[in-house]
């Protein structure tokens, strides 16, 4: 029992993390990927399978802008 609760907890962690992750990319405030790894509490290679996972599963593309200084969302090319 008490390896299912764990379990449930880590999914919803992961789902938050990717929340917060959306979050900043909309806001532009994601910082490079060191930043961003230690803004969601993660190691950097997690931002990187995260933003893998995201990529799959949203309709708009990410990528760095080194203006901004941030993960931006872009229209994807059809």
């Amino acid at each position: 029992m008490v390896k299912y609760i764990l379990l449930v907890e880590s999914r919803v962690t992961i789902s938050e993390r990717t929340k917060h992750f959306i979050e900043l990319i909309e806001k532009k405030k994601t910082g490079r990927p060191g930043e961003l790894a230690r803004k969601l509490g993660v190691k950097e290679r997690s931002v990187y399978r995260i933003l893998d996972d995201l990529k799959l599963s949203i309709e708009k593309d990410i990528q760095y802008c080194k203006e901004n200084k941030s993960y931006v969302f872009l229209e994807k090319n059809e």
